[in-house]
């Protein structure tokens, strides 16, 4: 009963009541969850449409391999094969870099190729994209919502007296910022409830314990944004001397966290590590295939060498008198070699992006937006390391299924002067490709970082609000 009668649980009621008034901001509450609702089916529906898509492609990709019957193998791992990226199921969500990143791969021989069907090339700068989606409603559009909800909390003539006659009636300027803030929070908790049963409701396929672990911490994670950004607003309002003052100091805020740090952050991260374009690194590749990684060892020179190791280790003196396929082997060996070069200079692209990635985190001390992004693009597996868990799977892939033809190759010799041909579906068979997405616990360490992050902002919110209590007091 006391609770029910101190200071702070007054102020919050009153609050409550101001805000269920308020037509304007119902009016606009409920316009960002209509448009947030919009765009979470919109997705939810592309989604079912795309998942139906890569099943049809795979299954269609499947009958094509089966069908080519007799084959020459090394002809056939240049043919190649098409392997197609499932959707994530939190992606309706928060897509991330799902709609740059491609979705379907050709493998084949020799050849590490990158994924197609997408809207545009780049690296981990591309988080700067754009269009409509649940994530830009939840973090661009809810907290324009806030600043304006929230702007005039003690701004203004009528706000001041409001906060002076609750100050004169017992509470303290420290109990009307945590009552304020508690009402606020309040609606943006219950907004945040009802994102969660709509992405619950439209990922109903995907449900198990993990998903709804990952749904659940990236609530959460937008939760502490939205507190972090309320707390920044009302103690900008509490230390505002006119309403104008405080609604240009909030919106001020909102266009530097939300807007220009997005914007400026992944140029800043492009300029200091830059991604090579598509051509220029196949051109690398290429170079390092042909000279060798030191430069000096022309590729003719390496295979010379391996012919004389071969022959050696089989105590021959000519490839003929070999008891193998010469050409399987070199086709072998070379396929490791070329493996092995497009594996480096992979890394070396990831490497670039990696640090692309810590340059806009570290943009984090300028908005939280910048913090919020990575760790609800990890939860929902749409981001960069995500993506390269798909490729890395389905290189194994590849290798295994282009190495197991050229071992036919290697085992069986030329009958005369004839072209070799083997079943190659049959050599295949047993290589299965079965995309495996991030359990929940190896997400865990990459979202800690900008978790923290966030909770670091919230943190800064409580002391400014503490602050702002302060300069409350000495104006009442």
């Amino acid at each position: 009963m006391a609770a029910a009668t101190s200071p702070l649980w007054l102020v919050a009621r009153q609050q409550w009541t101001s805000l269920r008034r308020e037509r304007r901001l119902r009016l606009l509450g409920l316009l960002v969850l209509a448009l947030s609702a919009l765009a979470l089916f919109d997705a939810a529906l592309d989604g079912r449409r795309a998942e139906s898509a890569r099943l049809h492609d795979t299954h269609a990709e499947r009958e094509v391999w089966e069908a080519q019957g007799a084959a020459n193998p090394h002809g056939a791992a240049h043919f190649g094969r098409y392997v197609y990226k499932p959707e994530a199921p939190l992606a309706i969500l928060e897509p991330g870099l799902s709609d740059h990143l491609g979705r379907a791969l050709k493998l084949e021989g020799h050849q590490q190729n990158t994924s197609r069907f997408k809207a545009s090339d780049g690296g981990a700068a591309l988080t700067g994209f754009g269009g409509f989606s649940p994530a830009f409603a939840l973090q661009v559009l809810v907290p324009l919502l806030i600043v304006f909800a929230a702007f005039g909390a003690f701004a203004g003539e009528r706000a001041r007296q409001l906060a002076w006659q609750e100050i004169g009636a017992g509470a303290s300027p420290w109990q009307l910022v945590l009552g304020r803030a508690s009402a606020y929070g309040a609606v943006l908790l219950l907004l945040l409830a009802a994102v969660g049963a709509l992405a619950a409701l439209a990922t109903i396929p995907a449900w198990s314990g993990a998903h709804l672990a990952a749904l659940g911490l990236m609530l959460a994670a937008h939760g502490v944004y939205w507190l972090g950004f309320l707390g920044i607003t009302l103690a900008i309002s509490a230390a505002s001397g006119s309403a104008r003052g405080a609604l240009f100091g909030a919106l001020g805020f909102w266009i530097v966290a939300a807007v220009l740090a997005p914007m400026l952050a992944p140029a800043l991260a492009e300029a200091r590590h830059p991604t090579p374009s598509a051509t220029a690194f196949e051109a690398a590749v290429v170079e390092e295939v042909m000279k060798g990684p030191d430069g000096h060892s022309p590729r003719d020179a390496r295979f010379a060498a391996f012919e004389r190791a071969t022959l050696a280790q089989y105590g021959v003196k000519h490839i003929d008198e070999l008891p193998i396929n010469y050409a399987g082997l070199l086709f072998e060996h070379g396929e490791k070699m070329t493996s092995d070069i497009y594996n480096r200079h992979f890394d070396r692209l990831y490497d670039g992006h990696a640090a692309q990635a810590r340059i806009m985190l570290a943009a984090s001390a300028l908005s939280p937006l910048m913090a919020l992004r990575p760790s609800s693009a990890a939860l929902a597996q749409t981001d960069l390391p995500a993506h390269r868990h798909f490729m890395a799977q389905a290189e194994a892939y590849r290798y295994a299924t282009v190495q197991a033809l050229n071992r036919d190759i290697k085992l069986n010799r030329k009958p005369g002067n004839g072209e070799y041909a083997s079943d190659v579906a049959a050599i295949t068979r047993g290589i299965g490709f079965t995309p495996r997405p991030y359990a929940l616990h190896e997400l865990l360490p990459r979202v800690a970082a900008p978790f923290a992050l966030l909770l670091a902002w919230l943190l800064a919110a409580l002391v400014l609000m503490r602050l702002a209590a302060r300069r409350l007091e000495g104006s009442a």
